[in-house]
């Protein structure tokens, strides 16, 4: 009986942290994201991102890897409106030096229409950076009429317990 019990909860504790982790560094930042700006025009709006970056450094259960890089990404226009038709992010990139992460920003859940922020973003899993480092945030967004780079730089990874 008491082999089933840790079998099962050996199982368990697997199933919870498998999919939790840093698949590290993973990619080259490309040569148009490398000129980024820290204000793009589009559309009409001058474009900047409010970035937040974290580590969450609590202890998991004996098998879970360290956690990874996450936080949340704002793309603000310049005064309050409704976005641009056709307005979509494709990737992210997070920069520590010579290291780059490559992702994919899922949209944040939110209750109303949010006209203080185009785009509200989330990015986790990231690299196991310290929470000393401070990383460049590149977004790549597109709408109707085009596609952009805009990107923050030395933003502060904070560490959440």
């Amino acid at each position: 009986m008491e082999m089933r019990l840790l079998l099962a909860l050996a199982l368990v504790l697997a199933a919870c942290g498998g999919s939790v982790g840093s698949p590290g560094p993973s990619s080259a930042l490309p040569p148009e994201a490398r000129g980024a700006l820290g204000q793009i025009y589009a559309d009409g709006h001058a474009y900047t991102l409010q970035v937040e970056l974290y580590r969450d450094l609590m202890p998991g259960p004996a098998p879970t890897p360290k956690r990874g890089v996450g936080g949340t990404i704002f793309l603000k226009p310049d005064v309050e409106s409704d976005p641009p038709a056709g307005m979509r992010v494709d990737k992210a990139w997070l920069v520590n030096g010579a290291d780059v992460w490559e992702t994919v920003p899922q949209p944040l859940q939110t209750f109303a229409a949010d006209r203080r922020n185009h785009l509200s973003l989330s990015v986790r899993d990231g690299p196991t950076w310290d929470t000393s480092a401070k990383v460049d945030v590149v977004l790549r967004f597109s709408t109707a009429s085009g596609t952009y780079f805009v990107q923050q730089r030395g933003v502060q990874i904070i560490g959440a317990l």
